[in-house]
């Protein structure tokens, strides 16, 4: 049977929900655009930036060699000049002079050389050497020449070897000089054309980027606000389905809870009657037996059906079998109403309902005081006989309400989360990741804080139950145990129970605990969520919600198996990894061959199964040999670790010397075994 929020269509294949992309292809195209545009201006910038560095560079260059070779041609006429002189006024300081001219040629051709590429530098270190032969000419032939007055020699050595080296070196000077004259011109020009190109192409490239730019931005605005558009549908279809049952198309439980709030701050204000209805459906159990889950779930969209077309938008599918009805009229009306119902359900032959329901006028209504209030009289309706309408109203004077300061403590527990966690040991045998002296699993054990104003557990989620808040107390219970999650021993698992609230409600359990577990930092397969046979009312809701969360990662065990009638019911429906047997049927077996048949039976469907079996309930010696001989693995009870604050364990030293998951007499075939 489809549970109310679940995701799956009448014909038993699943709704399949579209989302709009978040990016579509037409914001794709056009954020792919802006990002070209912008990369192409980029593009032209660096472009235009590298071809006007790289000219100017180039033209620097060539415009230094130039003046370089400016300077030579002034020091090789230095030399000139100051050889001549000293031709006529021989003297030391003329000889000095002329030697630094020769010296500052060196200098600069070699700076010259610094700046060139390979060819040039061919180049100059010819002129270097033609300046050497005639220095070395000059002053190793003309100027002793000189000193001595031999004129007629001077003018030889003159005419036939200075001069003519001189003339060489001064013609390639010019020469250079002019090619680097030439080239720095060019590169100038260049330059030149190149900041008139970019003074006009520059604005008119910024200008068309930028309208590039605005013209695309408006369209991807456009796209934005389609896609924020759709977005916005999409969270309103999603805000409706998570207050809508998909089988019936009717309000869920979270919606009845939202109606019921506003309805009652309704009514305090202009004080409009409220009648507030349970229905369930009568036998609906046989009909699953008999036809089917898929034919349950046609009867309960058939049934669905009726309600909205008598209250359209004030009929709620809350429970498995059970609808809720918010109606603002007195209790006769309303009841006229619900009888009109029943009629058209006789009528279309669908299943007789029972239906409870109470009336509310003016302000100081709670929500759990009206629905407890509702479902007692829907409980008179069945233990009348079922298909018949009681009013609260009817059974006041002898109804078991809860009292108000249960009611209380219960909101203030929930409130400030006033509750407390133990932890009790499960024994089984080692494992690689777990040595021998730490336990298998803690089971988490939630208990009422002392100042709560309640006695023990079971009371606080019987009070829990009854004002519909139990999978409330189930999230604060859970959390609270997480909280010592850190300090899990390495290899143990951590027990976690959920109460029949949290498996009998709307939404799937997996994906929250998935988000609370990753919170705590545990993985979710070091993590077993128990469901107790006490618990499973629902069976369908059960083996869906059991399905989920062994499907997130989660193990799942069956707990108090054997303390009701439907265990193997539940081991044939339910896959689970742990089976935990009851300790009612463990403490009275080595006595009672009934009860030692039962727990034998149960431990060899569940091995079969390829379950793993934990014994509860270990409180004596004796017990505890027995299900020894019986092939226990796993145990768990009083005699092997109380449950205490923390993960603290430590088995009582006889117990640890023969270990509590194998007798001596079969510690070799059950010791070894791996849960």
């Amino acid at each position: 049977m489809q549970m109310p929020g679940g995701a799956a269509s009448l014909d038993g294949g699943p709704e399949t929900t579209h989302h709009p992309a978040v990016w579509s292809p037409g914001r794709r195209a056009v954020t792919a655009a802006l990002m070209v545009t912008v990369l192409l201006l980029a593009l032209f910038a660096v472009l235009s930036g590298v071809q006007t560095r790289t000219l100017t560079h180039a033209a620097g260059r060539s415009a230094r060699q130039s003046d370089l070779y400016q300077k030579v041609r002034y020091w090789v006429g230095a030399e000139e000049s100051l050889e001549r002189k000293y031709r006529l006024e021989p003297s030391a300081a003329i000889l000095a002079q002329h030697a630094k001219a020769a010296d500052n040629v060196r200098m600069v051709l070699s700076a010259a050389r610094n700046n060139s590429g390979p060819d040039e530098q061919a180049r100059i270190n010819a002129l270097l050497s033609l300046h050497a032969e005639y220095v070395t000419t000059v002053n190793t032939a003309l100027f002793p020449a000189v000193r001595t007055h031999d004129t007629a020699h001077v003018n030889n050595i003159d005419r036939i070897v200075s001069d003519p080296a001189f003339t060489r070196l001064e013609q390639r000077v010019d020469a250079e000089a002019r090619v680097h004259r030439r080239a720095s011109s060019a590169q100038f020009a260049r330059l030149t054309r190149l900041q008139d190109t970019l003074a006009v192409l520059a604005p008119l490239v910024f200008l068309g980027g930028v309208g590039a730019l605005l013209s695309l931005w408006r369209v991807l605005q456009r796209h934005q606000r389609l896609t924020d558009a759709a977005n916005e549908a999409t969270m309103t279809r999603l805000r409706a389905e998570a207050i809508t049952d998909p089988l019936t198309a009717l309000g869920n439980h979270r919606a009845f809870q939202e109606g019921l709030g506003a309805a009652l701050r309704l009514g305090a204000l202009d004080h409009t009657p409220l009648t507030v209805a349970r229905l369930d459906v009568d036998e609906f159990k046989v009909i699953n037996d008999r036809g089917g889950h898929l034919h349950g779930d046609r009867v309960l969209a058939s049934v669905g059906r009726v309600l909205s077309g008598a209250f359209p938008g004030r009929a709620y599918r809350v429970g498995g079998d059970e609808f809720a009805l918010l109606l603002p009229l007195p209790a006769e009306p309303a009841a006229a109403a619900i009888d009109d119902v029943r009629t058209r359900l006789a009528t279309a032959h669908l299943p007789t309902v029972s239906a409870g329901l109470t009336t509310r006028a003016g302000a100081g209504a709670h929500p759990d005081d009206v629905q407890q209030q509702a479902e007692e009289a829907l409980r008179e309706a069945k233990r009348r006989g079922r298909d018949r309408l009681v009013t609260f109203q009817d059974v006041a004077g002898r109804a078991s309400l809860l009292g108000q300061e249960q009611v209380d403590a219960l909101r203030d527990l929930l409130h400030h989360g006033r509750v407390d966690v133990v932890f009790q040991p499960i024994w089984g045998p080692p494992t690689p990741e777990r040595a021998a002296s730490v336990p298998l699993a803690f089971e988490a054990l939630a208990r009422p804080a002392a100042a709560s104003g309640f006695r023990e557990p079971q009371e606080l989620f019987d009070v829990a139950a009854r004002v519909n808040r139990g999978a409330e107390l189930d999230r604060l219970c859970v959390q609270a145990a997480l909280a010592h999650a850190q300090a899990l021993p390495d290899g143990a698992l951590l027990f976690l129970n959920v109460s029949a609230p949290s498996l009998d409600q709307d939404t799937p359990l997996a994906p929250e605990l998935l988000r609370e577990v990753g919170a705590a930092g545990l993985p979710p397969h070091r993590v077993v969520i128990e469901i107790t046979e006490r618990s499973v009312g629902n069976l369908a809701a059960v083996t869906q919600q059991a399905a989920g969360l062994r499907a997130a990662g989660f193990r799942v065990a069956l707990d108090d198996v054997g303390a009701g009638n439907s265990g193997l019911q539940l081991l044939r429906c339910l896959t689970v990894d742990y089976v935990k047997i009851d300790h009612s049927v463990v403490a009275n077996a080595p006595t009672d061959p009934t009860a030692n048949a039962v727990l034998a039976a149960l431990m060899a469907y569940a091995r079969e199964a390829g379950v793993s079996v934990i014994v509860e309930g270990i409180e004596t010696v004796p017990i505890l040999t027995h299900a020894w001989r019986l092939g226990a693995r796993c145990t768990q009870g009083y005699l092997l670790g109380r449950p205490a604050p923390g993960f603290h364990a430590a088995l009582p030293a006889e117990l640890a010397r023969v270990g509590v998951v194998g007798h001596p007499e079969t510690t070799g075939t059950v010791a070894h075994a791996r849960p």
